[in-house]
């Protein structure tokens, strides 16, 4: 029973490796070198915060597997430091933006410009 559930574990654990590699595959390929002049400056800050991010999520899970609790260590403070620049980021790629509020019709106002036009036609 307890060799199935950890069987399970270790086939979602290659799942999510697999789709890593995938997802940072066109990245890994090239020298960052050769890849940066290619980006944007906001692309740029998006891929120093990938890494940074992969970077602390994995030694995050390094922390968890040897019964470290990674909740007290300091990892915690550098992953919510980064979450910050991502939703900085995020700000200035204006994802975040608010919706735009719907237009108030001030009806004080809408009366006085009817009765100044009715007034002005007479």
């Amino acid at each position: 029973m307890a060799d199935q559930k950890v069987s399970k574990h270790v086939d979602q654990l290659t799942v999510a490796v697999d789709q890593i590699q995938k997802t940072l595959g066109p990245v890994l390929t090239q020298p960052l070198n050769d890849l940066l002049p290619k980006l944007t400056p906001i692309q740029r800050c998006e891929l120093d915060a990938l890494v940074a991010y992969s970077i602390d999520t994995l030694f995050w899970i390094y922390l968890k597997v040897n019964g470290v609790p990674p909740k007290e260590h300091p990892i915690m403070k550098e992953l919510q430091r980064v979450q910050r620049y991502i939703e900085k980021i995020n700000r200035a790629k204006g994802s975040d933006k608010p919706e735009p509020r719907a237009m108030k019709v001030d009806a004080g106002a809408a009366d006085r410009f009817i009765r100044n036009a009715i007034a002005s036609t007479k």
